[in-house]
């Protein structure tokens, strides 16, 4: 059986280590750093777009995957809400709670709730811890899809390495 992105959509290692988006756990900032899963080629520009700070660049051909310039990034997460493909989240490192807090793209009812805990899955769907709801940006105006912001423990990240990117298990959902 085929892996990957086009047949699984799921991302191999392999995958993802060439993606030119995705930053070196050393490069991840407190404050937070985009962290963009963007692996197929298509013509699509927002992130650059949006970007105020001018930290995401797809270059002089549209379908060129983004890159990410983790010096320029302020984790602000405007281009969490405008990548219409869902691929990007921030992720912050706190060394002062040992925790890691994503800032994900979601576009599922019901919304949770600010302070719920919730299973948190790895790209593939499967259970990997709880995590608490810090906050939930509902759509509006200016963000295309609503951003939920999680907390669970460093330790799900292995020795630096982000080798798990967390999502939110959804049981019974509607799509917005």
């Amino acid at each position: 059986m085929c892996g990957g992105i086009l047949h699984t959509g799921v991302p191999t290692e392999a995958e993802l280590k060439h993606a030119p988006g995705i930053p070196a756990s050393a490069e991840i900032r407190p404050g937070g750093t985009a962290w963009i899963e963007c692996l197929q080629t298509i013509a699509c520009n927002p992130c650059e777009a949006n970007c105020p700070v001018g930290a995401i660049s797809i270059g002089p051909k549209i379908a060129s995957l983004p890159r990410l310039d983790p010096e320029k990034c302020i984790g602000c997460g405007t281009c969490v809400t405008k990548c219409p493909g869902l691929a990007i989240s921030v992720i912050a490192f706190r060394k002062d709670s040992g925790t890691t807090v994503l800032s994900i793209p979601y576009e599922y009812f019901p919304l949770p709730e600010t302070g719920s805990t919730v299973h948190a899955v790895d790209r593939a769907g499967q259970y990997v811890c709880d995590a608490q709801v810090l906050g939930v940006l509902p759509r509006d105006e200016r963000r295309s899809t609503c951003v939920i912001k999680i907390s669970f423990p460093r330790e799900v990240c292995i020795s630096g390495q982000v080798d798990k990117h967390l999502s939110l298990e959804v049981k019974e959902w509607t799509i917005m």
